[in-house]
């Protein structure tokens, strides 16, 4: 397929927007991770139930300590 400059620039255009969209999304989904992540350890420490932390999460309770990265997949 041949594209003229003007549809080449559009084209790369939106990879670069899409692109940093993609990336802003990743950081603040690892932001996101991570204060899910000290929630959960904080209930932890406290004594709180892994049920009760699993039931608030949504999240089955083996995946507690998943989330914390205590043990693998």
């Amino acid at each position: 397929m041949i594209v003229d400059d003007a549809e080449k620039r559009r084209l790369l255009a939106e990879v670069e927007k899409a692109s940093e969209e993609s990336r802003a999304a990743y950081e603040k989904a690892e932001h996101v991770a991570a204060r899910r992540a000290a929630a959960v350890r904080a209930a932890m420490d406290a004594g709180v139930p892994r049920q009760e932390i699993a039931d608030a999460a949504g999240i089955h309770r083996n995946n507690v300590y998943r989330l914390l990265g205590k043990t693998r997949r």
